[in-house]
């Protein structure tokens, strides 16, 4: 409800093809070769992007907005806030009816043929949500945690019941303010996977240090759930960062450079003393 989700669709940048990418890695300089360490040549060079597996969906480019003619291609289904479901038994009672209707719109797309794991194999297809700032001040209500509590557990059992995935971005962070102070901890422990992106903007600590000039933020991995599998996936390292290029969102290693301008800055202030005083003269043994 915060953004109309028209509008936030047609905002979407346009995907790029797999064959310019290949073109752009491809022509790509090659390093040069090192006369001195020559031996280091027959090295690959080091690269702390996190890339995925496969290349599909993951290069747009920023500076142009999907057409309307491709999106019309895809089946895609906006919520508004409209058409209000007041009586939905199969869901309960909200006291705050948009719940109650997101939750209709969900299941009824959900419902789909498509969508059921017990159809062919040749119609099936994935179903993909998205919802934006669940839980900002525009969904605040009597009840807000119960309501939103339960809304998170029902929304969970449709996707876990058809062939869907969900990726839902929520403002913990006015969360804080709230009565029920645990209230993110339990929102946390319903999802999958979590992770925060903390930007630099408006922060001019992060910006003056050059260690973080060339990233946007930071991003923090939360919790990895064992889903499927016996044991959860446990990265080389939570040290994260992120910068938003113009074909692709980059997320990389995190390499913090030796803090040097400290200790240089420390050998200046030193004052000549005598050999049997301490450096600075503020002790209490110098006489």
């Amino acid at each position: 409800m915060d953004e109309d989700a028209t509008q936030l669709i047609n905002k979407l940048p346009t995907p790029l093809e797999e064959s310019k990418t290949a073109d752009n890695n491809s022509t790509m300089p090659e390093p040069e070769t090192m006369r001195i360490a020559f031996r280091y040549n027959q090295l690959t060079p080091v690269d702390s992007e996190q890339k995925p597996a496969t290349s599909l969906g993951h290069y747009f480019d920023l500076t142009k907005t999907m057409s309307p003619d491709m999106l019309l291609a895809h089946d895609v289904t906006c919520w508004n806030g409209g058409e209000l479901e007041t009586n939905a038994p199969e869901f309960g009672s909200f006291n705050n009816p948009h719940y109650a209707s997101l939750l209709s719109c969900i299941r009824s797309k959900a419902g789909e043929q498509q969508f059921n794991a017990a159809s062919d194999e040749s119609s099936k297809n994935v179903l993909r949500i998205c919802l934006n700032s669940m839980g900002s001040p525009l969904w605040y209500g009597k009840q807000f945690s119960e309501d939103f509590l339960r809304f998170m557990v029902l929304l969970k059992a449709i996707v876990r019941n058809t062939l869907s995935v969900c990726l839902i971005t929520v403002p913990l962070h006015l969360f804080n303010h709230l009565d029920d102070v645990y209230l993110s901890k339990k929102v946390r422990n319903m999802f999958d996977f979590s992770f925060d992106l903390e930007a630099f903007a408006g922060q001019m600590e992060e910006q003056a240090n050059p260690a973080f000039k060339e990233y946007h933020g930071l991003l923090n991995i939360t919790k990895i759930t064992p889903f499927n599998s016996l044991a959860s996936y446990h990265p080389k390292t939570r040290d994260l960062a992120f910068k938003l290029k113009r074909s692709k969102f980059v997320i990389e290693k995190l390499h913090l450079p030796p803090d040097i301008a400290d200790e240089d800055g420390a050998s200046k202030s030193q004052v000549p003393t005598m050999s049997c005083a301490s450096v600075g003269g503020k002790s209490k043994l110098d006489f």
